[in-house]
């Protein structure tokens, strides 16, 4: 066994393929790692984090991700090292040969995976290696050592290529095929699909992490939680769900490997019988009438279409019928329906599975299959008759090689399209299946026929000319992977421009309010120009196209020389033709009339904003203070125009002799008239920025006008960018679009890697809470505070405009809808505009007119919502202060943003994240999250509406926190303590993910700068177990205080301190130490149930013991963690079998290791400690334990 395993290891190192792809994921690791480093200035790849590209866990999941993309190459190798002994006859000479079949089966095996174990070595080579390319940013590196490397070699690859190569070697053994292997390579990708949609969902994580057979979602659960300094310093351990996922899949590939030796049958004629004979079957004689009666075949030129079709069909057939494209189609109809357990999932909760919904997830889930099917049978088809050893007969009839060419692609095509039809169907049926009946058929053949099949058929051009031009079939093979890795790894390295990679194009989403809108036509012509390549591909297939024994390179030029025509070359002159004209279009659409820019361009543009005209910063400029707007949209052709009134008001205490502008760089024309004459300085464009000279300048406590014309337009004749923000339907955008006055600090870039990249230094941090400068202007802006508001829009007559205020008036003119709306009050520089055919429900709450605006159809949840806004305005006003407006509006817009937002007495509301939720009020596992979003936007009319805080660190407190405070106040009263604990378990886990992959550092509650993580996820429950403690009521109080304070003030602004200072005046001693924990320094908890027993009492009561351990860590903004001492409110409990509370009690926990006896009226299920998961504990799943009775 030893010496065949040695033998067939020796014969494969010295194939070019071996080294080949050594080389491959050794330069692929090279180039991730520098990508990683920074080394290419256009290239982003990274794990999160401030993690060094060499932590234990980075090269870990390198390992393991670039080792997804080799199964591949294991199924080639493994199941080579056996199916070639077939292929080639060798079989009857190591069967009669006096070796044994366990050393021949073992031995074959064990070969190749010394030669697989080679082959990839080359990634933790390459990672090594990859850390001292010149240009690798030193803060990336970290401690190096050895063993670093080797353990993901040792317990990521090592076991893959036993697992995969076991189930690989065993099927070619069997079938003596390779097809079935490769088959096997796409079933074993199920598990890979299906866990990261599983692992969306509290109560599936563990079960996501064992049916992944790579392990990668194994060691992305493991390490989920872990801070960036334990990402950078802590290796994995081969224990937890990483040793039960090993463990799992090592035991099945042994179980395997063993029962395929079982059933190996060791005799030359085992399996290599002719499908379709019986054993003794003699084939019949044909008749000497029959012969006579054949039709003699028929070449002509007039017969050549009709053979064209008979051969498509033939190859189609054939293709159809063997039993492996059944079960690849099978294995991508389980993806999906696996994949779409979670449809759009969000806070545990689907979405009804509305079409374009099942659409997107069939992109998903089922593109791996097309192209597996797309690359595996396009070998098949051109090799067909070579391995069928008929090539040479058929070679040498009259026949042009066009017509086996063009049938073997029609061929592949119709494969695609049988495909595709299967999967519409299992669409349909996840629809069916879950009680959805608006089926939009439609929309089905529209998406998957006419926007994906033409895709498809690209990469069917490619895989088919690759076999012709390689003439190789598993090399063309891998030319193929090698494509779809510069897919997948071309926008990483800043290589994202559309027109560079073959078959590409921008992406696009379907919207159920704007359809596929104008990106359908984008997506028209870059079909057509990849089109062109793809005709020049087909004739260089024609060129080269393998027929009878010409397989050298110098018979093939040969061939090729003999093949070039007049019509052969006029075919490609047109495709190319076709390639450089469409090309021409499009290069002169998207960057001469257009305005495209790559993400490299893009952030450069924002960087030299800031080197520019940072200077200018810190010059005096006034302030808006009152705002009239005519607003012209045109969703026909998706042009804006607004002519508007700025009021301008000298607040400071010097003269302002310059006004500069920042104006959206993606408006076609701005024009500005002050009310004196100016001296225009700078009119840049590109970076949106303008400058005037005042004739007069401007005192202190003068004001003046600024008339301005602002539009937008599609450019160009084929507006193929997204250069306006109007859109056929669904039209939103802010006064961001519009002129904003001064120098905008929002507008540089944040992040410090793209900082460095352009030559900036790192972002400067926030100003402090009590930073004079910081306090003088509003988180919204540095250009204005309340201000006056009128605006009339207009729009199409079959379309309604809304903007903030009460409706004065509504009209027709020339064709034109107009609306007339006028704030009553004051409100912040911060509107929005929509138009779109709506429906409207109208409610009230008290004297407030409710309105939601939505697309017909969308209509399911509009009544959650309602409540959700009355809710919200009932506890708001009844604890804080009154609303101040007449009307409260919550209108949708297109799925292009993926959230909600407040604007005064307007809230826009995405489809995708309310509209189409499917809420089972009978199920606790769902969250009425659209009840719990508008509940939150609206809370906003009091946070961050009329107390606004101040342009420094902690802001945010004041309205993200402090609005999801109301909000589960809110859903407190509306929900069960069974989905309040869910919801709250969400809010723990996102804050710790956020954490992990934190781009700076983490920082304090009360000191974050804009993070979300912190003022939304930290915030929540900061303030639920502050409420919890000290009761609702009391931070209620402090709340109504200080909007008594500070509602609708001006400069100087609030900051977080004069929440946490009120906090702290109605905080008693012995709970003084939470605000200091909960606001001012990070905290965390590591609670964990180890034991719970329970006796009956006589009075039929149980007594529950419960035994617990306790640890309250202090992190630092890198996530270094100390022992803090603990004295601490904990919250014990026990609940029943259904998970309903039976007990909760707090107890003053003070040491690491705490017993507590508890007694409850029914029958205990779980005892633990913080049941409810309202402390931020970095291990919430051992909180609970099972009761021993």
């Amino acid at each position: 066994m030893l010496a065949i395993a040695l033998f067939e290891a020796r014969q494969r190192l010295k194939l070019l393929s071996t080294w080949v792809y050594f080389g491959m994921f050794f330069a692929l690791a090279m180039l991730w790692m520098a990508a990683a480093g920074g080394v290419f200035k256009d290239a982003y790849v990274t794990f999160g984090g401030r993690l060094f590209i060499n932590s234990p866990r980075s090269i870990a999941l390198t390992a393991a991700f670039l080792g997804c993309l080799g199964v591949v190459v294991m199924a080639a190798m493994m199941g080579r090292s056996v199916q070639q002994d077939f292929e080639y006859d060798m079989h009857h000479f190591f069967f009669s040969a006096p070796i044994a079949k366990h050393d021949y089966v073992f031995g074959r095996f064990l070969g190749a995976a010394l030669t697989l174990a080679v082959v990839f070595s080359s990634i933790v080579l390459g990672a090594w290696l990859g850390t001292y390319i010149p240009g690798i940013e030193a803060d990336r590196l970290g401690p190096s050592g050895a063993w670093m490397y080797l353990r993901p070699y040792l317990f990521v690859i090592l076991p893959n290529i036993f697992i995969f190569g076991a189930i690989f070697f065993v099927l070619a053994a069997l079938t003596r095929r390779m097809l079935p292997v490769y088959v096997a390579s796409v079933v074993m990708m199920i598990g890979y699909i299906v866990a990261p949609s599983l692992a969306r969902d509290l109560d599936y994580k563990t079960l996501a992490a064992l049916i992944d057979p790579f392990g990668t979602t194994a060691l992305i659960r493991i390490t989920e939680y872990w801070t960036i300094a334990e990402r950078n310093s802590r290796a994995i351990a081969f224990e937890g769900v990483v040793l039960y996922n090993r463990a799992l899949w090592c035991g099945f590939a042994l179980v395997v490997l063993l029962l395929g030796y079982w059933r190996f049958q060791f005799t030359a004629t085992a399996g290599s019988r002719p499908p379709g004979r019986a054993e003794g079957e003699v084939a019949q004689r044909l008749s000497h009438s029959a012969i006579a009666s054949q039709e003699p075949p028929d070449f002509l030129q007039r017969s050549l279409a009709l053979l064209l079709l008979r051969s498509s069909w033939l190859n189609l057939r054939e293709s159809v019928k063997d039993v492996y494209f059944a079960v690849i189609a099978l294995a991508g109809v389980l993806a999906v329906f696996g994949a779409s357990l979670n449809l759009g999932s969000m806070y545990g909760t689907n979405t009804y599975p509305v079409t374009y919904q099942v659409l997107e997830l069939i992109s998903e889930a089922y593109a791996l299959f097309m192209l597996v099917v797309t690359t595996f049978y396009a070998g098949e088809l051109v090799w067909r008759e070579r391995e069928a050893r008929v090539a040479q007969m058929l070679d040498a009839l009259p026949l042009p090689s066009w017509l086996p060419m063009l049938a073997k692609l029609f061929a592949l095509i119709g494969l695609q399209v049988l495909m595709l039809v299967l999967v519409m169907i299992a669409g349909m049926l996840i629809q069916l299946f879950r009680g959805y009946f608006a089926i939009d058929v439609g929309l089905y053949l529209q998406t998957l026929f006419l926007i994906h099949l033409p895709q498809y058929a690209l990469l069917a051009v490619l895989a088919i000319a690759l076999q012709a031009l390689i003439n190789h079939k598993y090399l063309a093979y891998f030319a193929m992977i090698l494509y779809y890795v510069a897919t997948l790894t071309f926008s990483s390295l800043g290589l994202d421009h559309p027109m560079l990679l073959y078959g590409t194009s921008p992406s696009f989403l379907y919207s159920d309010m704007n359809g596929y809108g104008h990106f359908l036509v984008r997506e028209r012509w870059f079909e057509l120009y990849w089109g062109g390549a793809a005709l020049m591909l087909m004739v260089a297939s024609l060129v080269f196209w393998p027929r009878g024994c010409n397989a050298e390179l110098g018979s093939r030029i040969q061939l090729a020389r003999r093949n070039l025509s007049l019509p052969v070359l006029a075919t490609f002159a047109a495709g190319l033709a076709i390639f450089a004209s469409s090309g021409a279009i499009l290069y002169y659409s998207l960057h001469i009339e257009g305005d495209y820019q790559t993400a490299w361009q893009k952030d450069n543009t924002r960087a030299e904003y800031e080197l520019r005209y940072k200077n200018y910063a810190a010059l005096a400029q006034p302030r808006i203070t009152g705002v009239d707007l005519k607003v012209a949209i045109v969703p026909e052709q998706r042009r804006l125009t607004v002519t508007g009134v700025y009021q301008l008001d000298n607040k400071g205490t010097a003269p302002v002799t310059q006004v500069f502008i920042s104006q959206d760089r993606l408006a076609t024309s701005l024009k500005v008239r002050f009310g004196q004459k100016i001296t225009p300085l700078i009119s840049d464009r590109e970076r949106g920025f303008y400058a005037y000279k005042l004739s007069t300048p401007l005192l202190p406590g003068q004001r003046m006008p600024l008339e301005f014309d602002v539009e937008f337009e599609a450019r160009g004749v084929l507006g193929l960018e997204s250069d306006t923000p109007v859109l056929s339907n669904g039209t939103f955008f802010n006064n961001g679009q519009l002129p904003r006055i001064g120098y905008q600090p929002a507008l540089e870039l944040e992040n410090d890697r793209d900082r460095k990249r352009h030559g900036l230094a790192p972002h400067a941090p926030m100003r402090s809470p009590s930073d004079p400068a910081g306090l003088a202007n509003n988180s919204l802006g540095v250009d204005a505070d309340w201000i006056s508001f009128n605006a009339v829009i207009s729009t199409s007559p079959d379309q309604v405009a809304i903007a903030p205020g009460t409706l004065e008036k509504e009209w027709m003119s020339a064709g034109r809808r107009y609306f007339h709306y006028r704030m009553d009050k004051p409100i912040l520089n911060f509107y929005a505009f929509q138009s779109a055919r709506y429906e409207v429900r109208h409610d009230r709450w008290q004297d407030v007119t409710i309105d939601v605006y939505y697309h017909p159809g969308h209509d399911v949840n509009v009544d959650r919502m309602i409540g959700g806004v009355k809710a919200a305005l009932e506890y708001n006003s009844k604890h804080f202060s009154p609303y101040q407006h007449k009307v409260l509006r919550v209108v949708e817009f297109p799925r292009y943003g993926a959230y909600a937002q407040s604007f005064p007495g307007t809230v826009p509301f995405s489809e995708s994240i309310g509209f189409i939720a499917r809420v089972d009020d009978n199920n606790p596992k769902d969250i009425d999250y659209p009840f719990y979003v508008a509940a939150h936007e609206v809370a906003h009319q009091w946070w961050g509406h009329q107390l606004v805080g101040s342009n420094t660190r902690g802001s945010t407190v004041l309205s993200e926190t402090l609005s999801e405070y109301a909000a589960l106040m809110v859903m407190k009263q509306q929900v069960g303590p069974e989905r309040m604990r869910r919801f709250l378990r969400y809010n723990l886990e996102k804050y710790l993910m956020g954490r992990a992959l934190e781009t700076k550092y983490e920082l304090p509650l009360a000191h974050n700068e804009n993070q979300d993580y912190i003022h939304y996820r930290k915030g929540a429950l900061a303030m639920y177990w502050l409420q919890d403690v000290l009761g609702e009521h009391k931070i209620n109080a402090v709340l109504h205080e200080l909007l008594t304070h500070h509602a609708f003030h001006g400069a100087p602004y609030p900051s977080v301190l004069a929440l946490t200072d009120a906090l702290r005046r109605a905080t008693p001693p012995e709970h003084a130490y939470l605000i200091d924990d909960l606001f001012e320094h990070i905290v965390l908890y590591e609670n964990r149930a180890t034991s719970a027993s329970a006796t009956r009492r006589a009075d039929g009561k149980y007594e529950v013991t419960l035994r617990a351990s306790a640890l309250k860590l202090r992190a630092g903004k890198l996530g270094d963690e100390t022992e803090a001492p603990l004295k601490d409110v904990i919250e014990f409990g026990v609940d029943d079998k259904d998970g309903k509370p039976l007990l909760r009690e707090r107890r003053i926990v003070d040491s690491n290791t705490v017993s507590v006896t508890m007694v409850v009226g029914a029958r205990p299920y779980k005892a633990g400690i913080d049941p409810d998961n309202k402390l931020i504990d970095r291990k919430p799943g051992d909180n609970m334990i099972e009761v021993e009775q």
